[in-house]
């Protein structure tokens, strides 16, 4: 009887682990998709591959970014420029509001879940993450706020090892939003105007979105000359 309850048992264990396994197979096959067919994934092909219905569409790229908050070779400027084309500048914005909540918010319950043991791993996978721990935590909101809009740091890193240092999600939200905010409405304001790239428009933002970049190089510039001093 001892026997029959412990294989039962080792049945239900393995059971349990199924759903886990499917899911970590379907992403692994999804990101080396991406990478194989990284240089398909353009503006142009994610506006064709859109459905023509408005709401239909909206869905789609709500799932991109979905899938994006998991796969680091998708950059999330392509998705708020396709969401310019696609709908009318307050409608792309506010898809892309919603997108950066989708896209934010995974990988960081992936990090909160997985705790303080995956801050050392993404360190290891990305040296620049190391910044943060020099971060006072005092302050959540302005922390996610100053990682998101200097730059430096990959998106999706950031979100999990936000998660994994334990920040309160709606502060971390808040910040996340209005640090993305400036990238979100360039990148939308580029998209709507990209049949005309010698517009105002076009180049305002064009010029808005180089600044934050020269910006955010200048950053990691300097905190690698500090910490080799501090060495």
């Amino acid at each position: 009887m001892a026997e029959e309850d412990y294989i039962q048992h080792k049945k239900r264990r393995w059971l349990s682990y199924l759903p886990k396994v499917i899911g970590v197979t379907f992403w692994a096959c999804f990101i080396i998709l991406c990478l194989i067919q990284r240089d398909k994934i353009t503006v142009d092909n994610i506006v064709n591959f859109t459905p023509k219905n408005p709401f239909l569409a909206a869905f789609v790229i709500l799932l991109l970014f979905a899938l994006k908050s998991v796969s680091v070779v998708i950059y999330s400027g392509i998705l708020y420029a396709a969401s310019g084309i696609l709908f009318s500048l307050p409608a792309a914005i506010a898809v892309n509001l919603a997108g950066s909540v989708i896209m934010t918010t995974i990988p960081f319950l992936i990090g909160k879940r997985s705790g303080v043991k995956m801050m050392d791993r993404l360190i290891q996978r990305n040296s620049k993450l190391e910044m943060l721990r020099s971060v006072p935590k005092q302050n959540e909101w302005l922390i996610s706020f100053f990682v998101r809009i200097a730059g430096v740091l990959p998106s999706d890193l950031v979100s999990m090892y936000l998660g994994a240092s334990g920040l309160h999600y709606t502060r971390y939200m808040i910040g996340t939003i209005v640090g993305l905010l400036p990238a979100i409405i360039n990148f939308s304001v580029m998209g709507k105007n990209l049949h005309d790239v010698s517009s105002p428009a076009f180049r305002i933002s064009a010029g808005i979105e180089i600044f934050l970049m020269i910006l955010s190089a200048s950053i990691y510039y300097i905190w690698r000359r500090r910490k080799k001093r501090g060495k």
